[in-house]
């Protein structure tokens, strides 16, 4: 994983901040894998955390493989299912059932970072949505209580919630950004991207001459060069 130019985070130049869906707000629901393992006589998983542990060592895995071409896209996501089924216990000759059988929505909230995304929120910094996504972002934005682009809602309001389904550009194609940085109306070197993947949100945030940061929650990426949170309460800190 390799991005064009040098990830940069200072906190201090930060004038305004749009952030990454999947794995800061949501996750994958876990009671479908819950289920396989019961299926497959494994042990069951009785901690909803490792759950959350098991998506960002899929996460991890995506990070040290070769990105793929768009023939290969399926083989690279069953990189995250593996590494997602290892974390979980899952024996190396049952990954590939596991694998078939676990992908679903990404329904479970991470309730205490869309906490803080309020918080964040009523500071009136400019913030924004970029998410690779199927076509519901902003509906699933609204739904989960996240935000919304127009204050009748009664959400925190963003300047723009970016899809790439509907925009038909994918991170980490840096174009996938300008919409919400034209919506913002800042040089993009003062906002910052914060996302959980390195192959994804840092390379194109970075390469969109962003700032950029990874919620990096169980330390998966300790030898790469780019800035690393645990949370969203971390960022807050960091910039108020």
């Amino acid at each position: 994983m390799m991005a064009l130019a040098s990830p940069r985070f200072d906190p201090q130049t930060v004038e305004a901040v749009v952030f990454d869906i999947g794995g800061v707000f949501t996750y994958p629901d876990w009671e479908r894998p819950s289920s396989m393992l019961a299926q497959m006589d494994l042990p069951p998983v009785s901690d909803p955390e490792e759950f959350r542990r098991a998506h960002h060592a899929g996460v991890a895995a995506l990070s040290a493989a070769e990105r793929p071409t768009e023939e290969h896209r399926q083989d690279f996501w069953t990189i995250y299912d593996h590494a997602y089924g290892v974390t979980l216990g899952v024996p190396a000759e049952l990954l590939d059932r596991f694998s078939q059988s676990i992908r679903g929505t990404w329904g479970w909230l991470h309730h205490q970072n869309i906490a803080e995304f309020h918080l964040l929120a009523a500071t009136g910094i400019p913030l924004a949505i970029v998410s690779n996504n199927d076509g519901t972002a902003p509906q699933q934005m609204r739904d989960y209580g996240v935000c919304w682009v127009r204050p009748d809602a009664g959400l925190p309001v963003v300047k723009a919630i970016v899809d790439s389904a509907l925009v038909g550009v994918a991170k980490p194609d840096p174009a996938i950004m300008a919409p919400a940085l034209t919506a913002i109306g800042l040089p993009p070197e003062l906002v910052l991207y914060v996302g959980d993947t390195a192959h994804a949100d840092i390379v194109g945030a970075t390469n969109a001459g962003m700032q950029s940061v990874q919620l990096d929650p169980f330390d998966h990426h300790t030898h790469y060069s780019h800035a690393r949170l645990p949370d969203l309460a971390a960022l807050n800190g960091l910039l108020f």
